[in-house]
Order: structure tokens, then sequence, then C-alpha cells
């Protein structure tokens, strides 16, 4: 069977729309005219409001029941999008002075089993005669991380090795995984400048994208049949030099100190071994 491949997107589905990429990427498509689906785990009635338009889906990602009745339901209507952006995802401090299982696994549960709860029900579903890109938003932090927020930079390798996995299995099928690797965008979701030494925001300020460009650059991305975006490109000279000189100068960016500054696991000094000191 000869699958139609996609020249024009008509429908598009984004995870993770009440701020940041995901709002802007709704807004985008909006404005050209194409049927947005939008799935938040909240409804957010300003922007209901804003956009009459939008099919608004309240959807908890990290539910797989919630999420397969969601794309079953999809099928059944013949509503299937043409591109499914997987955008919903947050950030953490999860792993700084101690690590914190807690918040590790919210970020886990979000921005992979988010992600991953769509492609189970999809890879169900009956193959059709229409190309559907599936496409997922990875992170520069898989090349040299970020040893503050594991969470984060955990699940970016797991999508990314997934991807990969999937766009080779999938190749010439209906279903076209694609991923998209962004070094920081001026989105909310980089919530740990106050707390960056001021060297390391240097670095950051080298590979930040602007907003506006980044949403312009996954519009294209999407209607392609390109597997992976890299963007924007001196995001990844910057991290790919970083994560060689982690490799080159033993602790560099290993997170040896918390963001205070403070020495890890330093043994506390007793009254004891403090008066043996001074003597």
């Amino acid at each position: 069977m000869q699958v139609k491949q996609v020249k024009q997107v008509k429908s598009v589905l984004i995870t993770g729309t009440t701020s940041g990429l995901g709002r802007a990427l709704l807004e985008h498509y909006v404005d050209r005219d194409v049927k947005v689906i939008s799935v938040n785990r909240r409804r957010v009635a300003e922007l209901e409001a804003r956009h009459p338009s939008v099919r608004f889906e309240c959807v908890d990602v990290r539910s797989a029941p919630d999420v397969e009745g969601l794309v079953r339901g999809l099928a059944a209507a013949g509503a299937l999008p043409d591109v499914f952006i997987l955008n919903a995802g947050i950030n953490r401090l999860d792993n700084d002075a101690t690590f914190d299982l807690t918040l590790y696994r919210e970020v886990i549960e979000t921005n992979l089993y988010g992600v991953l709860n769509f492609i189970a029900p999809l890879t169900r579903l009956p193959a059709a005669n229409v190309a559907r890109h599936v496409v997922a938003i990875s992170s520069m932090v898989r090349y040299a991380g970020n040893p503050y927020g594991l969470g984060y930079q955990t699940s970016k390798r797991a999508l990314t090795t997934c991807f990969e996995v999937w766009s080779g299995m999938y190749t010439g099928t209906d279903l076209v995984f694609k991923q998209v690797i962004l070094g920081p965008v001026r989105t909310s979701i980089y919530t740990m400048d106050e707390k960056l030494p001021r060297w390391v925001l240097w670095i950051k300020s080298l590979s930040t994208a602007s907003l506006t460009g980044t949403v312009r650059a996954i519009s294209r991305f999407a209607r392609t049949r390109r597997k992976k975006l890299i963007h924007p490109w001196r995001a990844f000279l910057v991290f790919s030099a970083m994560r060689l000189a982690r490799r080159i100068v033993p602790g560099f960016l290993g997170g040896r100190r918390t963001l205070d500054g403070r020495a890890r696991r330093l043994i506390p000094e007793t009254n004891a071994t403090a008066a043996t000191a001074r003597r």
C-alpha cells in the first residue's frame, strides 16, 4: 500500500500548550488556519477564550489509559491529526545538595511517559494510507547534561534513544518518528537561571535561541520527511565542547559543588577535631 506523504499540515495535536513553546506553537498554527488539538492536564480559561477554533482536551499525559482513550477516540471519529507535537515537559532541580526522588519521578512521568503513552496506542492502530508525523521535543542536555536537573537529562536521553529506534523501524510506513533536539530557548521551562553561576549563564547565552525562530524551525521541520532537527546549530557546538571538556578535565561541569558553591559531602568538623587542629 502506497502511503501518502504530508505536504501541507492541515491538522496538528500539541501537548503542553498552556505556556512557553507549546503555546507559541499553538498560536503559530492557529494564525495559519490549521486545525489544532491542544492537550493539557488543566484547563486555562484565558487560553480557551482567546482561541475558540482550537479543540481543547483536558488529559493528563502521565495517564496511559486517558491518553489511549483520547487517541482511540480521535481515530474512531476520523480526526487523527497529520502531526503530533509531543511537547509537554517540565524541569526540576532534583539533584543538587541531595537527590530528590519525588521530583525526579515527576519529571520522568511527564517528559518521558507523557510521550510514550501516545506511542503505544498509535502503533496499535491499523495502518493508514496517510503518513502521520510524530514529533518529540528533546534537548541538547543529552550531549553535555545538567547534573542538577537529572530527571530532565535522563528523560531527554531516553526519548532520543526511543525515537532513533522507531524512526528506523517504521521507515516507509504511515508513522514517521521525528525528534527536535533543542538548545536553550527563551521559555519558562528554564527556571534555574537565578541559581546558576555567571560563567554557566554566559555559556548558555551563547546557545540560546529565540522563541519565534524556534517555532518557525519546528513548523518547517514537522511537514518534511527529515527525522531530526538540531536547533540552533551553535548550541550543538557549545554543548559538544562542554561534553569534551568534561572528559578532559576531571570534575568540569560535573556538579561536584552544590549550586550555592558548597563542596559536596563534607564531613562535619566536630569540637574535638577543631580543638586538635588548633593545637
